[in-house]
């Protein structure tokens, strides 16, 4: 097998700016070493952590990373049949070890032979402003309070997330790369989408579309298609034939070498009604009112105020509006979603309600007429932004309008 896998890789110049940057948030909370629980559930979101200090991870592989202050850090994955593969396919880490018994077993062994058992370990995994549950399994958790009855496990909250919220010039340029993944899904979906076409037929070429310029699974891909589809995509495309007057709505995280972005577009097999259009032009009015006030220095929530002002004078009402940070995650910092202000309270308070250089975030609105169809139809629109030296700029390239597909 070949020493070095074709898979998109930053430079150890990025490495270290990480590494240096979590040991002086390591040192300035006294601990000793972190044990990041890279999980693989909810589209491999919870690997994020580990993933930005040792980039395992893809296809739900588990990343369980053992980072000490001082020297090398420990990765363990699932199967030893795939550690020479995850040693090809990256060059930051080269302890990487399966799992032997429990996870816990694992991790406690390990801490044990760095001689850190009695010393100050910080976890991820347990709560945070951006996740109150947590992911680590309790039974987890126990066991290892068992194996290492001395050491002080501490949660670390959301110092990573906090760490991750700005992104360097390398990950918003590999960013820029599952970006054009995303133009190019949806130019997959104008493609194929046509009567006689199954659901299922256009979602399966989207997803070609992406795997085939080197994205990666898993990722999320929620579809809807009907005459009159939901305010917001469902999971799954179904087998039915596409039909003249079908709208499709979806939303795609296209991700390229671990890192997700986000772009969300309604299409129609025909002419829309003229309601449909009416929603969507007030989803777009919405976004570019938000790219007007979204720079440096702005305040998050005045910014989205006038977002929701932009609606409200359309009569329109939010199925979802909003921003979240995009990264080696999806709803990371910064966050201010307005059908979701109670949970991302704690997240404002977190990281500011500013608008800083190297955020990164999607910006949706899913918007309906309450006052047509019940309300239990609507429009999409959503993209990828990126906040520079001096303005908001959009990471995607695909055309706004609405999408028209000639049968």
């Amino acid at each position: 097998m070949r020493n070095v896998l074709e898979l998109p890789r930053l430079s150890r110049i990025e490495r270290d700016r990480r590494w240096t940057l979590v040991r002086e948030g390591m040192q300035a909370r006294g601990l000793d070493a972190i044990v990041l629980w890279g999980w693989p559930t909810m589209w491999d979101f919870y690997t994020a952590n580990a993933r930005y200090l040792c980039p395992v991870g893809g296809n739900a592989e588990f990343n369980v990373l053992i980072f000490p202050l001082t020297g090398e850090p420990t990765c363990f994955v699932q199967m030893p049949t795939f550690l020479e593969g995850w040693r090809s396919a990256q060059d930051w880490v080269s302890d990487i070890r399966a799992r032997g018994g429990t996870w816990a077993d694992s991790v406690a062994k390990r801490i044990n032979e760095l001689g850190l058992g009695n010393r100050q370990i910080g976890m991820d995994g347990l709560a945070g402003p951006l996740d109150p549950d947590g992911w680590v399994p309790h039974s987890v958790y126990v066991r290892l309070k068992e194996l290492l009855p001395e050491a002080n496990l501490v949660d670390l909250g959301d110092m990573l997330e906090q760490a991750r919220a700005i992104k360097s010039a390398e990950e918003v340029a590999v960013l820029e790369r599952a970006a054009a993944l995303g133009d190019l899904m949806l130019q997959g979906c104008r493609d194929i989408a046509k009567p006689g076409v199954k659901e299922c037929e256009v979602y399966a070429r989207m997803v070609e579309v992406m795997l085939a310029n080197g994205g990666e699974e898993p990722t999320l891909f929620l579809w809807a298609c009907d005459r009159h589809p939901y305010p917001h995509p469902f999971r799954v495309p179904t087998t039915r034939p596409l039909e003249r007057g079908d709208v499709i709505i979806c939303e795609i995280h296209p991700k390229y070498g671990g890192y997700f972005t986000h772009v969300e577009r309604t299409f129609c097999l025909g002419q829309p009604e003229a309601k449909q259009r009416e929603i969507y032009d007030g989803c777009v009015a919405a976004y570019e009112r938000g790219l007007e006030l979204f720079k440096p220095g702005a305040r998050i929530s005045e910014a989205m105020e006038e977002v929701r002002k932009a609606i409200d004078d359309r009569g329109l009402a939010i199925c979802e509006t909003g921003i979240h940070g995009h990264g080696l995650a999806s709803l990371e910092y910064p966050r201010y979603r307005h059908h979701a202000l109670k949970a991302d309270q704690g997240a404002v308070k977190a990281i500011g309600d500013q608008f800083r250089p190297g955020m990164v975030f999607a910006f949706n609105i899913d918007l309906f007429d309450p006052k047509w169809r019940n309300g239990e139809t609507g429009c999409v629109f959503a993209e990828t932004i990126h906040i520079t030296d001096t303005n908001a700029r959009r990471m995607h390239s695909y055309p706004t309008e609405f999408q028209t597909l000639t049968v």
